[in-house]
């Protein structure tokens, strides 16, 4: 079997990181010689990869960005893998410019959708030329690269995020609590939109609404942007509406609680936490954003919003709120349903051997 070498900038709490790191799990249990390697120190799913067994190192020299380029290519020479694959831009980047001085296969993957071009991005997609594989996490970011990148089309392999469906299970007993709760699972970052959303939370508070959000989500990834949340949550006085959590190790278990997930995100690739709710027979309140009109189908399995109004999201909430209990777990049984068809470990791993396979 060919020996691997997967790396990325840390081990927080984000989707991306869920996926490299079950992606390492899979590839360890298939009898791949694996290897995760991250050089930022953030150890949220350390626990996680220990427990698969997976071979970790905390690579901390890696950390300079003066000379990240040169160690790189060091590490991988020290190695030997015969692919390598990495995850996040500045990763990507790092890993395109080392690939001058390696021999080894160079998987890339994209785990954002763009609204348009950069000059950064024209950069970032120019250094793709050194890759091998250019791997998307969704089919709409993969028609984009191809479309606005032409000389990397056949590079391009989409391969759609994973859940564990046996982790992310329905509550034995299916909720009916008295205030609906409806859960997030995101950081508190820009992207995200959390202060539009907690706007919208204002707005169903004045509704009257019989219900409360929970948010689960790195704190300290911007703190600058956590102070101003903060701010913004006790001017809006919404503390009786809305709990801002850390994140949380065992998150299947506030799934299981809740009544429906909800995602404002202003831009995503393919949401993980999107499918975890859905594997948790969820309903899904989302923004129309790139590939989430392709997951959620207005009222079967959930609604979509507009993510920069307020207005839009809390009109999406007041029509989930308003439907019967019944209705909603209709939608959550769609849901789980829909990820046992295309969001199964077998199908990821699967997908992902056959591509190093044909390097």
């Amino acid at each position: 079997m060919r020996r691997i070498l997967l790396i990325t900038e840390n081990l927080g709490s984000g989707g991306a990181e869920r996926q490299i790191c079950g992606l390492a799990s899979m590839l360890t249990k298939a009898g791949f010689p694996c290897r995760l390697i991250t050089y930022v120190k953030n150890q949220f799913y350390e626990p996680y990869l220990s427990q698969k067994g997976v071979d970790y190192k905390f690579v901390p020299e890696l950390w300079n960005k003066k000379t990240r380029v040169l160690k790189a290519a060091k590490y991988v020479h020290l190695y030997k893998p015969d692919v390598v694959i990495s995850f996040l831009p500045s990763v990507n980047k790092t890993m395109c410019l080392a690939k001058m001085f390696f021999g080894a296969k160079l998987v890339v993957s994209e785990r954002n959708n763009n609204t348009c071009i950069t000059r950064g991005d024209k950069v970032q997609f120019n250094l793709y030329r050194m890759a091998d594989a250019i791997v998307p996490n969704s089919n709409s970011q993969g028609k984009f690269i191809s479309k606005n990148f032409p000389f990397l089309s056949k590079k391009v392999h989409p391969i759609i995020n994973f859940v564990d469906v046996n982790r992310f299970t329905p509550a034995e007993t299916p909720q009916r609590n008295d205030t609906l709760r409806i859960v997030t699972v995101a950081r508190y970052t820009q992207q995200k939109n959390v202060l539009t959303y907690l706007m919208a939370v204002r707005k169903v508070k004045d509704m009257g609404l019989n219900v409360h959000f929970d948010w689960y989500g790195d704190k300290k990834h911007n703190a600058a942007y956590f102070v101003e949340i903060e701010k913004v949550y006790q001017q809006l006085d919404i503390a009786d509406y809305m709990t801002l959590h850390n994140p949380n190790q065992k998150i299947e278990e506030e799934y299981r609680k809740a009544d429906i997930f909800c995602l404002p995100s202003l831009f995503e690739g393919y949401p993980n936490v999107v499918a975890e709710a859905m594997s948790c027979e969820l309903p899904i309140l989302c923004s129309n954003v790139y590939e989430n009109p392709y997951i959620v189908e207005e009222g079967v399995n959930g609604f979509l919003f507009n993510p920069e109004r307020s207005e839009d999201i809390a009109d999406a909430i007041n029509k989930i709120v308003n439907l019967t209990h019944d209705e909603r777990q209709q939608m959550g049984k769609r849901n789980r349903q829909l990820c046992l068809k295309r969001n199964t470990e077998e199908t990821f791993l699967r997908s992902y051997v056959e591509l190093i396979d044909s390097l």
